[in-house]
């Protein structure tokens, strides 16, 4: 139960902030990215901001853009939507106490 309780409580990021240091890391802009993923510049802008969700699809394009698999971004995302979800319920538990 202990590790549970700890995992919830751990900071998690949105998945676009992995996408822009990976980008970084490579030195692709952002026009280039998303020219090679075939997908709208905003898009990816998005994604970055954390304004968009990363999709299933999006996460295919970015495993044969960038060759990390698509179950990695699309755990990023599922663990960031999970953290966002429970941040709520944290916040009215521990206010309980």
């Amino acid at each position: 139960m202990k590790i549970e309780q700890d995992a919830r409580l751990a900071v998690v990021y949105p998945p676009g902030e992995t996408l822009a240091e990976k980008l970084s890391e490579l030195d692709m802009e952002v026009k280039e990215f998303a020219r090679r993923c075939h997908m709208p510049e905003e898009t990816i802008h998005s994604v970055i901001k954390g304004e968009r969700r990363i999709t299933p699809e999006m996460a295919e394009r970015f495993e044969r853009t960038l060759h990390i698999p698509a179950r990695i971004w699309n755990r990023l995302q599922t663990m960031y939507d999970e953290y966002v979800a429970r941040r709520p319920q944290h916040a009215l538990s521990s206010t309980a106490d």
